[in-house]
C-alpha cells in the first residue's frame, strides 16, 4: 500500500472519506464497502484523511489521545485492501475552507466514481457539510455517495470516543471488541533501571508514542511481538510505579518462561486483558509476592484461552 501526503492528484478510485483513528468497527465497515464497491469497478481503493487530528489545531486542550499512530493506522487498512491512504495535512486554512470549495478540490484530486462514508462525517469550515451535501454534489459531478449507518455493538454506537472510555476503565475486552482487534503499543525497547531484574523478573522497558491514548494503570496480561513475527506470552505493567517510584508513566513488560534479550528492538505490545489495578505496596518483599501471583494468574488465564 502507498501512503501519499498532500496528494496534488490521484486519479479515478473508490474513495472512502475519515479519520480512522483506531481502524474500529466501524471504520472497517467503511473500508469493506470500500472493497466491494473498488472490486465492481475495476478501480483502486483510496483513503482520505487528515493528520494531524482537527481538534489539535483548532482547540488543542480537547484534543483527544490517539488510539493508533499514522502508521499503524497504514497497516490495519491494508489488510482491508487498501491501495492508497492520502494524509492531508490538517491547518486551519483546510478548517475554512467552504463546504462547495472542499469538495471541489476533493473531485479534482481523486476523481472519485464513487465516495464512502460514515453518518457523521462533516467537512468544510464549522463542519457545515453534511453527508447529504456529498451526495448532492456527487450527483451533480458524476459519482455515487454510500453513506453507512452506524455499527451498534453491546448496547451502544461503536467510536473511537468510546473505546478510549473503554480503555480508561480498563475493559480491555470490551475495546478489543470495539476495536476488532488487539490494542497495542509499537515502540523499542529501552534500558531501565533493571529494578525488575534486581526483584527476579526481568522486564522489557518498552518506549512508546506520548500521542497515545492509556489505558487503566495496572497489569495485563498480553503478547510481546518481534519484528520476525513471533509472539510471547507476557505479563505487562503500564503505570507510575507507586512502590519503587520512576516518575515517569512506563510500559514494562515480563515474558512468561524465557529472558529474551531484546534491547534496541522494535516491539509491539499487544494487550488483551485486565489483571489488576496498580498498588503501592508496603515492601519489596510485598511486591514481589504480588508479581508472583500476577505471574501465576498470567500462565492461568493463557491457559484457559488456549
Amino acid at each position: 500500500m502507498d501512503i501519499l501526503h498532500m496528494p496534488a492528484q490521484v486519479g479515478p478510485c473508490v474513495l472512502v472519506l475519515g479519520m480512522f483513528d483506531g481502524v474500529h468497527r466501524g471504520h472497517q465497515a467503511l473500508l469493506m464497502q470500500g472493497a466491494e464497491q473498488a472490486e465492481q469497478l475495476k478501480l483502486p481503493l483510496v483513503v482520505a484523511t487528515f493528520e494531524p487530528h482537527p481538534l489539535d489545531v483548532l482547540f488543542p486542550e480537547r484534543a483527544p489521545k490517539r488510539l493508533t499512530t499514522l502508521e499503524e493506522r497504514a497497516s490495519l487498512m491494508e489488510g482491508y485492501g487498501v491501495d492508497k491512504l492520502c494524509v492531508t495535512k490538517f491547518t486551519r486554512e483546510i478548517a475554512d475552507t467552504p463546504p462547495e470549495v472542499f469538495l471541489s478540490e476533493l473531485s479534482r484530486t481523486f476523481a472519485p466514481k464513487c465516495v464512502i462514508c460514515g453518518f457523521n462525517y462533516t467537512f468544510g469550515a464549522k463542519g457545515a457539510g453534511k453527508p447529504e451535501d456529498l451526495d448532492a454534489y456527487g450527483q451533480a459531478h458524476g459519482f455515487t455517495t454510500i453513506v453507512l449507518p452506524p455499527v451498534e455493538i453491546a448496547g451502544g454506537t461503536v467510536s473511537s470516543t468510546r473505546i478510549r472510555e473503554e480503555l480508561e476503565k480498563g475493559d480491555i475486552r470490551l475495546a478489543t471488541r470495539l476495536l476488532g482487534h488487539a490494542y497495542t503499543f509499537s515502540g523499542t525497547v529501552e534500558q531501565g533501571k533493571h529494578i525488575g531484574r534486581e526483584l527476579g523478573f526481568p522486564t522489557a522497558n518498552v518506549s512508546y508514542t506520548p500521542e497515545k491514548a492509556f489505558p487503566r494503570y495496572g497489569v495485563y496480561v498480553g503478547y510481546l511481538l518481534t519484528e520476525s513475527g513471533k509472539a510471547r506470552q507476557s505479563v505487562i505493567n503500564i503505570g507510575r510505579h507507586p512502590t519503587l517510584p520512576e516518575g515517569n508513566i512506563t510500559i514494562e513488560v515480563h515474558v512468561l518462561g524465557e529472558h529474551p534479550d531484546l534491547y534496541g528492538r522494535a516491539v509491539t505490545v499487544m494487550l488483551m486483558d485486565f489483571l489488576r489495578d496498580e498498588q503501592k505496596f508496603e515492601s519489596r518483599e510485598a511486591l514481589v509476592e504480588q508479581l508472583e501471583r500476577d505471574r501465576d494468574n498470567a500462565s492461568g488465564w493463557f491457559a484457559a484461552h488456549r
